[in-house]
């Protein structure tokens, strides 16, 4: 595997040097696309192996339709005679009728969004057939159904690219779906992802970046206020080396976690001042650059840190990454705008709590960040429990999914407290309410992994890099228990254990684990491979510990830092 950087060598944080950085990321799509679905990797998939050709072809195109001057006419007539096929219904590349739904009407909006940016790179070469047929599967997109979810922003976007192309449409139907957007509101610039959804990155790289961009196309501003608003608490998410706190699902987009800073300036609304928005999209397309994320054709891989598809959810598949390209509508805003002149702001330490978002973010003096995590599981999505019902989340020390198999080097509870009625076999939280925020920043959870097991959750941190946890565990059955502080990778790391501290070292990092009460044992294991969102091989101070049926209150302190 291989780097951006070491593929395409150093980001240029400019103007200029983003555009380079959009083709040099969304060309190798666009290319492996243009030899049609055959040619396309087969991943795990929830959708046709048609499908996910569609994503590889179109998801670029929120790159690239920004950075369109940069890109090469080869590479606009491929793309452009790549798109005919896709929507012609006469030829074997159809991606399918949007009348069906499904993946078509994701990919919808980014058709719609490119057309509507760059309509004499897509459009205007075309024939007359071929336009007649684009333009008919674009407005049966208009009309197609959604998901009740973010996705009724799929085709506002498609009808943004029919408003360019003269194609008639009702307005209405965008309006109904704009609409249905704002009901999803929770409050403090918040929303859930559809009845029940979680609050995660989709509120920035979804809601709110679409927000901006629908203002950009349309002039409609009714949420734009919100995305300002949210902007003005989601620098507390990023650490001060541009790394972003991994927590819910599609991490696999990657830089797509940065899209909203980007948005704001495409949509010329300053939400925060634009040195430190520059800084957070500079810092986090820099940090994305130098991680191995590549294929050795320059192709973006499936899954975070490195490729790896076990901590990726089953709708993640090889064309789904370029959504990453979402960072790059940036470009929308001129090269003389201050989110490309202004010298960026570094951060600082902050402790963020959001109630709204059931989180507290905490970004401490070394520049990490810990999430405090007061929302539960996602049922729906592989890997929901890791992604969503962990107690905390680290941008240093990211998290590990669960693998199947005995004991706690499978379950690898960072960041959480697991359970286990024959030590073999663990639980973590799961279902649970949402949790509250008191005025100081401290978070509590009450949760119920068996009828007769009920556990209220305490979660502070600090800003030198602890945290604190405490769990009032009321049991009418004996459980082991195993609780984790934070993994760090493998490779010439040290372990320590004594008592009722563990810590480990490695890669610059100091994890560390401390048992408040004395009555836990610490050691440090190794969980198995491949689970880990940042490194292949990973070890982890836990505390481990039996409690017979009654009333406990288990106390901890786990810190993370780059002092080794």
């Amino acid at each position: 595997m291989t780097s951006p950087l070491r593929t395409f060598g150093p980001l240029e944080q400019s103007y200029t040097g983003w555009a380079s950085a959009a083709l040099q990321i969304g060309r190798p799509a666009a290319d492996l696309a243009a030899q049609g679905p055959d040619a396309m990797p087969v991943t795990m998939s929830n959708h046709s192996h048609t499908e996910d050709w569609f994503e590889l072809l179109t998801r670029p195109l929120w790159g690239l339709a920004a950075a369109k001057d940069a890109v090469p006419d080869e590479v606009w007539a491929s793309l452009a005679a790549s798109l005919a096929r896709a929507l012609d219904p006469d030829d074997p590349w159809y991606v399918g009728d949007p009348a069906g739904g499904g993946q078509r009407m994701v990919e919808a909006a980014s058709v719609g969004q490119a057309l509507a940016l760059a309509p004499e790179k897509l459009w205007e070469p075309l024939g007359p057939k071929a336009k007649d047929k684009t333009a008919a599967w674009l407005s049966a997109a208009y009309l197609g159904p959604v998901a009740d979810t973010n996705w009724h922003y799929f085709p506002v976007f498609a009808g943004h690219g029919l408003k360019r192309l003269g194609v008639a449409h009702d307005p209405a139907v965008a309006a109904s779906h704009l609409e249905r957007m704002g009901e999803m509101l929770l409050g403090g610039s918040v929303y859930e992802d559809g009845p029940g959804g979680r609050v995660d990155y989709y509120n920035p790289f979804a809601f709110h970046t679409y927000a901006l961009l629908n203002f950009k196309f349309s002039g409609d501003d009714r949420y734009v206020e919100h995305a300002a608003a949210f902007a003005r608490r989601f620098g507390s998410w990023f650490g001060a080396d541009g790394a972003a706190v991994p927590y819910g699902r599609s991490l696999g987009y990657r830089f797509a976690q940065g899209s909203l800073w980007a948005a704001l300036a495409a949509a010329d609304v300053e939400a925060v001042p634009w040195a430190e928005a520059a800084g957070h999209a500079r810092r986090h397309l820099a940090w994305w650059w130098d991680q191995p994320i590549l294929d050795p054709a320059g192709r973006l891989t499936v899954g975070y840190r490195y490729p790896n598809d076990a901590v990726v959810e089953q709708y993640l598949t090889a064309g789904s990454p370029w959504w990453a390209m979402k960072i790059f509508t940036g470009l929308l805003a001129s090269a003389a705008h201050p989110f490309w002149t202004a010298e960026a702001a570094a951060p600082g330490p902050v402790v963020q709590p959001h109630k709204a978002a059931r989180a507290v973010h905490v970004r401490d003096r070394a520049g990490h960040v810990t999430r405090l995590n007061g929302q539960a599981w996602h049922p729906w999505a592989r890997g929901g429990q890791a992604s969503y019902g962990k107690l905390a989340y680290s941008s240093a020390a990211a998290f590990s999914h669960a693998a199947p198999g005995p004991g706690l080097e499978f379950a690898v509870p960072d960041g959480a407290l697991m359970l286990s009625e024959d030590g073999r076999h663990w639980r973590g939280r799961e279902d649970s309410d949402e949790g509250e925020i008191d005025e100081s920043g401290v978070l509590t959870v009450n949760w119920q992994p068996w009828e007769d097991v009920t556990i209220t959750t305490s979660l502070e941190a600090a800003v030198d890099g602890w945290h604190a946890r405490i769990h009032v565990i009321e049991t009418g059955r004996t459980l082991y228990t195993g609780e984790g502080g934070w993994c760090v990778p493998k490779p010439g790391s040290t372990a320590d254990a004594d008592g009722s501290k563990a810590v480990a070292t490695g890669g610059g990092l100091r994890s560390e684990i401390i048992d408040g009460t004395g009555e836990r044992e610490a050691a440090v294991i190794e969980p198995i491979q491949g689970t880990h969102l940042y490194w292949p091989a990973t070890m982890l101070p836990v505390l481990r510990g039996v409690l017979e049926p009654g009333r406990y209150v288990l106390k901890s302190l786990i810190y993370i830092g780059s002092e080794v």
